[in-house]
């Protein structure tokens, strides 16, 4: 038999070797060398040899080349028994330097072995090149051979368990830093799905929902129950569900949260990943990913998951907290019924606008207006009716002024507007097309078409103090009810 074919039938047997079992259930171990026998003897001698119930899957290379092309495509090599000498002198020590510094591959182990150790002394060779052991071939008995193959697929699982949780805990950071700097609970969900996703590198499809304690602004959730609050992928239109087990279609789903919930652990079933998040502020949170890649979790991704979902507790307790803090503080400065800013509110934005004004002589507008005949809109037609007049005249002052601005509800039926760089000619014209515009366009109360006009003052004498010109709006005001109403009066 020619040297090329007994290439092609080692080449052949391992082949079919492969495709007989799972690759990826198997060690793979290359073999470079240009002697045949080497390949025929060393493939006898590992054949049967199993290490933690996995055998091994032998690759064959006959040149530097060959193995170059081969490592450029697989990285899940464990272990190279290389040869020194094969198309060059050196060929072998010039791969290793092509493994480690080019494809930067440190996990590999590199087993030396050559049949003239003249031509690379050992001494040098472990001092100048990054291999992991050195033998010449007459010296590598088979026990020999089966011991440094142990040692180095051993060395080379923990190099790559050393990797993979390197790399995952980065990729947590990478991805959880993002969630502390968001501000709204659905947009930190969403969030926390998309970065779980590609932590777990597979396609977003899942949801996160939370059980709350108390109610939460801008959440549509009584307390105690839970909400879905981000969902995608298959789960998406399961946005707002309260995963009741006789409306959610995803029967497995819910049982599979409700059981992380109930047992206050993540739980890892049928292709499913359930991460419990315990944060505070909240009874119990989870957080749900389906996929193919999610039958694949091994205990060192759990390791890792329990940690992000550790990371996702602080930023969802990070943005629960900051959410009531905005609400906290829309409450003290917003009128609850309107939007508009209150009276508190005006009067600490107006402080520095007219303060403002008043040293620079720039032209001010201070304006109080209030709905005509408001009371009788109450007695007639029910407080009820009266609250939407008020939301009308709100979302039009809201919509006809400037962000710079300021617009306020003072109380009962009367608002306010401070309104910047304004002489007293565009002032009567913005103030009073107002009062037209709000005059033509009838409010429908009790199923009849009723006419809503206000009474406006204005005050552009800008004083020292943002109280004297309201108190002086406040006057005209008074004088534009007693010419007749639904009218401006300015100074």
């Amino acid at each position: 038999m020619t040297e090329e074919k007994k290439r092609l039938k080692l080449k052949s047997s391992g082949d079919a070797k492969a495709v007989s079992t799972a690759p990826e259930r198997k060690w793979r171990v290359l073999v470079v060398d240009d002697d045949v026998e080497v390949h025929a003897v060393t493939r006898m001698i590992l054949g049967k040899l199993r290490f933690k119930g996995r055998g091994i899957e032998i690759l064959d290379a006959f040149s530097a080349a060959e193995a170059k092309e081969l490592l450029e495509r697989e990285r899940t090599i464990a272990v190279i028994l290389l040869d020194v000498v094969m198309e060059t002198e050196d060929a072998g020590l010039q791969l290793v330097r092509m493994i480690r510094d080019k494809l930067g591959n440190r996990a590999v182990r590199i087993i030396l072995r050559t049949g003239q150790p003249g031509q690379a002394p050992e001494e040098q060779v472990i001092m100048d090149y990054d291999i992991n052991d050195y033998k010449a071939k007459s010296e590598l008995t088979a026990q020999k051979l089966f011991t440094s193959v142990i040692a180095a697929l051993r060395s080379w699982e923990t190099i790559v368990s050393l990797e993979r949780t390197e790399a995952g805990l980065t990729r947590i950071l990478d991805s959880t830093g993002t969630l502390f700097q968001v501000s709204s609970l659905q947009q930190f969900a969403s969030g926390v799905l998309t970065r779980l996703a590609i932590f777990l590198e597979c396609q977003p499809s899942g949801i996160m929902c939370v059980q709350f304690d108390t109610p939460v602004p801008g959440v549509d959730a009584a307390p105690c129950s839970l909400r879905v609050l981000a969902s995608t992928g298959v789960c998406a239109s399961c946005v707002g569900c309260a995963l009741q087990p006789e409306v959610c279609q995803h029967q497995v789903m819910v049982d599979l949260i409700k059981k992380g919930l109930t047992e206050r652990c993540n739980q890892y079933v049928d292709g499913y990943t359930v991460l419990f998040i315990d944060a505070d502020g909240v009874l119990g949170a989870a957080v749900l990913m389906h996929g193919e890649r999610c039958a694949r979790v091994d205990e060192q991704d759990r390791k890792l998951l329990a940690l992000f979902a550790s990371k996702v507790s602080l930023g969802l307790a990070n943005t629960l907290h900051y959410q009531k803090m905005i609400t906290a503080e829309a409450a003290a400065s917003t009128d609850f019924l309107t939007g508009l800013n209150n009276r508190r509110q005006l009067l600490r934005l107006g402080v520095s606008l007219v303060a403002n004004a008043w040293r620079s002589g720039s032209p001010l507008a201070v304006a109080m207006l209030d709905i005509d005949h408001f009371k009788r809109i109450n007695d007639t037609w029910g407080h009820d009716a009266g609250d939407e007049v008020l939301k009308r005249v709100a979302e039009k002052l809201a919509t006809r002024f400037r962000r710079s601005d300021v617009v306020a509800r003072m109380g009962g039926e009367e608002f306010c507007v401070i309104a910047t760089n304004l002489t007293t000619g565009a002032a009567y014209e913005l103030f009073n097309g107002f009062c037209q515009t709000l005059a033509a366009e009838p409010v429908s109360l009790g199923g009849q078409e009723v006419r809503i006009t206000i009474s406006i003052g204005v005050t552009t004498r800008v004083a020292d103090h943002i109280d004297t010109m309201i108190t002086a709006a406040d006057a005209l005001l008074y004088r534009a009810k007693q010419e007749g109403r639904n009218r401006v009066v300015i100074e």
